[in-house]
């Protein structure tokens, strides 16, 4: 008899768990895989060691030389004569030739050259290269400051549709426990069958607006995976650590003007290019100078008889290009017109920039004196619909009333939730305009 084995496979399925992200953690998966940030951040590079380089050229410069040469012969002197035989016993030899240089021949030199007067206008290079150093440093900034806005918009958007999606759940269980009561009052002959169809048209009306809500929502989860580098489909939620009503508003305008004057990266990076154009007619002026050097050259020769074997010079090379048609002088009024127009421009951003304050400080304070009023709409709007089912439940008002009771609270809840996110928002849309990096 065959024992039977019986084999039973247990198939697990995957469960994909959608991974729960904090602001700050968005941020900092944002900032991490930017393209936009990675890309600044090789400029960043490319400047520092442009600096770098400018710096060097104001050292001495080292160079050398060597030559070897095989000649077709060594070269040799004739002197072609010989002593008149009156002095040939007096035993004076004078050779027939005499060897002037060999076959290969070598000689190596080294030569220390010394900038002088250039200096002046080399220091004025590198202080540009530094201030480009620094100016795309806070251009890094500035860009780090609109991704985490971006990431601050979409992340309190989806909070603040995910609270109305509560919102809608509540007023759909509302409206069907409702159309429940409805129906019995029917039954019992005290209510009209319009009224339940009125009951059925706006459970349809909040059903439909809740299925919107999920499509937004879907999207605002795709555009964050993009934003923090991940695919657009990956699952998604984020933790709400902002639920609670914030305590106090109590910045005053003038404060955040002067911060935002004082911390707003492209206004200093527009102040350090117009130190930046400065120094660039400096070195204009610096081309002007006649161009003094100091030289030091040590040479060793083999080979050649002629030469010394060893030789060094010390010395001094000027060369000055004194006309040039006015080219340098037009070079310099264009100089001065570019510092003019970005001296314009620093003036028309620091306006621009007190307006934008005062836009975002009364967007803030605006949406910030909002949630106390929609809270007590919220308490007002419950209380109504409270009354309303207890008259409807005696007959004393139509159904069509008692759904705009219940319209009214979900509105009211609604409004709530968006002005304390919105608050929230537009909380660190004023950071970001007075470029604050820590809490307001």
């Amino acid at each position: 008899m065959k024992n039977l084995i019986l084999l039973s496979t247990f198939v697990i399925p995957s469960i994909s768990f959608a991974y729960t992200y904090t602001l700050d953690e968005l941020y900092a998966l944002a900032l991490k895989n930017s393209k936009s940030i990675n890309l600044s951040k090789q400029d960043l590079e490319i400047f520092k060691y442009n600096k770098l380089s400018s710096l060097t050229n104001m050292g001495p410069k080292f160079s050398t030389s060597a030559k070897y040469i095989r000649w077709n012969e060594p070269t040799d002197i004739s002197f072609g004569f010989q002593l008149p035989p009156q002095f040939q016993n007096l035993g004076i030899k004078i050779p027939d030739k005499m060897h002037v240089m060999d076959q290969d021949t070598k000689d190596i030199s080294l030569t220390i050259t010394q900038p002088m007067t250039q200096l002046y206008s080399m220091y004025q290079i590198y202080k540009i290269n530094k201030l480009n150093e620094d100016i795309s440093y806070l251009d890094l900034s500035t860009q780090v400051s609109n991704i985490k806005y971006k990431i601050a918009e979409a992340y309190f958007n989806l909070l603040k549709l995910q609270k109305t999606k509560e919102s809608l759940i509540q007023s759909i269980k509302l409206i069907e426990a409702y159309k429940e009561k409805t129906e019995q009052l029917y039954k019992n002959g005290m209510v009209q069958k319009d009224d339940i169809m009125k009951v059925d048209v706006k459970l349809s009306q909040v059903k439909d607006s809740l299925n919107e809500i999920n499509s937004t929502i879907d999207i605002i989860k795709s555009s964050i995976n993009i934003l923090i580098g991940k695919d657009a489909n990956e699952e998604l939620e984020v933790k709400d650590t902002y639920s609670e009503e914030p305590k106090s508003f109590d910045y005053t305008l003038d404060e955040c003007i002067e911060k935002a004057l004082a911390n707003r990266d492209d206004l200093k990076a527009l102040k350090l290019r117009i130190e930046m154009l400065e120094a660039k007619r400096q070195a204009t002026i610096g081309t002007m100078i006649p161009s003094v050097a100091g030289i030091f050259t040590y040479s060793r020769q083999w080979g050649n008889a002629f030469q010394k074997d060893e030789s060094w010079f010390v010395g001094v090379s000027l060369s000055w290009t004194f006309w040039e048609w006015g080219t340098t002088y037009f070079q310099l009024k264009s100089n001065d017109y570019e510092i003019r127009k970005t001296r314009f421009g620093f003036d028309a951003m620091s306006d621009g920039i007190i307006l934008d304050v005062k836009g975002a400080y009364f967007k803030a304070k605006n949406s910030f004196d909002a949630i106390n009023s929609n809270k007590k709409s919220v308490e007002l709007s419950e209380e109504v619909y409270r009354i309303s089912l207890k008259k409807y439940e005696n007959a004393q008002i139509t159904a069509t009333e008692v759904l705009d009771a219940e319209t009214m609270l979900t509105t009211s809840k609604i409004n709530y939730i968006n002005s304390l996110y919105t608050y929230y928002l537009n909380l660190e849309y004023l950071k970001k305009i007075i470029n604050k990096k820590e809490d307001l």
